[in-house]
């Protein structure tokens, strides 16, 4: 209309507008899709493949089914494969399923992408990649939800009223000027005044840049904005759904308890667990027990004054690792950590014990802890094992955690825990966080009519056993 009646002036003004809220939005939107595609690079970007019968590297994205794909301490799986070759790889899918412990794989299993190897190494063959995987297609479910914003309803609905008040204006100026027998130019003109006047076409620059100064302000906090109106979007959110492993919780094994049997102190059987474990390995279980010891004063040092001769990692079948130790006085025995069920049979006193050693190990089970028995020999020439006690391990929360849900829930955000861990695990984490203790399985909604199972989502304080796939029902309820 502007240019029309020759209001270049105008043109300008208005073009210049729209192109600054147009440049605002793009090039936030363009620095959170570079800060996202960094991420992005991080992940599994080569692979050791087998191709013309010689292994090379291979970026990642290349990857095709029939590939073989070696895999082995701190990979993270391209692609999802089947194990074809190899002892075993323990596991860790807490990104994909929720788990805190490490899955034990052997040949004939499946590896799915996105997945971190902890320990072993094995051969597969790749049978998905990309949007295929297991990780791709609930990838591809979030991928193909497009919702409106509330943000952006209210701003389509301002602007609908707007115009539709700016036509009714228009229609009754031009009526109007017809009786008047007005020129052409002079009733565009009144038409064009009141046009700018109603249409706010300066509301969109402002509202995007206010947002983008917003998103700077998250991004000196460590979050990546990557679409402006979800900060509008979040300011309003009433309910949260929190993933438990790595987010709720640290995401690392740790010692919480020590439960001594027979003559044996707690001390002692944390040293005899700290001998039958080995830092170069990686393992988890053995990261957890060693941090545990250098954690007690009494042990610190004690370790340095023992040798060891031989170590057996853990394996599978055996389910126990074990070391041959000699002390300071040249006494040589043995000590082992493992299975409760494997350590047991190996002792002596088995029988007298057993009932005592399942119902400790049952009573903590119930509250989420995974049991380690732990055991040695007396030693020069005598080879009889005896039972030292128990360890258990649990993925600890954070200890931010019980803070951030109590800040959340004061400014009346609901939060929900929902996880792909065991129902236990998940009562007993929500139980240190105050979370509630309604933690529900994925049967309580699934094939529900949508309305029976919106009320289940909506009163329960979170989800246990759940697929990625579920997490996303469960939103979109």
């Amino acid at each position: 209309m502007s240019a029309i009646i020759g209001r270049w002036d105008d043109f300008v003004i208005i073009m210049v507008l729209l192109a600054l809220n147009a440049g605002v939005g793009f090039w936030q939107e363009n620095k959170a899709d570079n800060a996202i595609d960094m991420l992005k690079k991080k992940l599994a970007p080569e692979a050791r493949v087998l191709r013309d019968g010689k292994w090379g590297v291979s970026p990642s994205g290349e990857l095709v089914p029939g590939d073989v794909v070696r895999v082995r301490l701190g990979d993270i799986i391209p692609a999802d494969l089947k194990f074809i070759e190899g002892y075993y790889a323990s596991i860790d899918q807490a990104a994909l399923t929720g788990e805190s412990l490490p899955v034990d794989k052997k040949e004939g299993d499946i590896g799915y992408s996105g997945s971190v190897v902890r320990q072993g190494e094995m051969n597969g063959l790749v049978i998905a990649t990309g949007m295929n995987t297991y990780f791709g297609k609930t990838a591809k479910l979030v991928e193909e939800a497009s919702t409106v914003s509330h943000f952006q309803k209210a701003v389509i609905k301002i602007g609908d009223y707007l115009i539709a008040i700016a036509i009714i204006f228009v229609t009754v100026i031009v009526v109007v000027q017809l009786f008047r027998h007005e020129s052409v130019g002079i009733t565009v003109q009144y038409a064009l005044v009141l046009t700018v006047a109603a249409i706010p076409a300066a509301m969109p620059a402002v509202l995007s840049v206010t947002m983008a100064a917003g998103a700077t302000a998250l991004a000196k906090k460590k979050a990546i904005v990557s679409k402006l109106v979800a900060i509008e979007e979040l300011a309003g959110m009433d309910i949260l759904c929190s993933d438990k492993t790595g987010t709720i919780t640290k995401s690392e094994l740790t010692v919480a308890h020590i439960e001594p049997f027979g003559d044996f102190s707690a001390n002692d059987v944390m040293l005899y667990s700290a001998l039958s474990s080995r830092e170069e390995d990686r393992d988890p279980i053995d990261l957890a027990v060693l941090a545990k010891e250098q954690s007690i004063e009494e042990l610190r040092d004690t370790t340095d004054k023992y040798k060891t001769t031989e170590f057996k990692p853990f394996d599978p079948i055996a389910k126990h690792t074990e070391s041959t130790v000699v002390d300071e006085s040249g006494i040589r025995f043995r000590v082992a950590k493992g299975a409760p069920q494997v350590i047991l049979d190996l002792a002596v006193e088995k029988e007298g014990i057993r009932e005592d050693v399942e119902g400790t190990v049952h009573e903590f089970g119930a509250k989420g802890y995974r049991a380690l028995g732990v055991a040695r020999t007396q030693g020069n020439g005598e080879e009889n094992w005896h039972f030292a006690g128990l360890l258990f391990l649990s993925d600890p929360p954070r200890e931010d955690s019980a803070e951030t849900i109590a800040t959340a829930k004061s400014m009346g955000v609901d939060v929900k825990m929902v996880t792909g861990d065991h129902m236990d695990v998940a009562r007993e984490i929500a139980h240190q966080v105050n979370l509630g203790s309604d933690i529900q399985p994925v049967s309580a909604f699934l094939d529900k009519p949508d309305e029976e199972a919106m009320k289940i989502v909506e009163e329960a304080d979170g989800f246990a056993q759940v697929y990625p796939e579920h997490k996303f029902h469960i939103v979109e309820l």
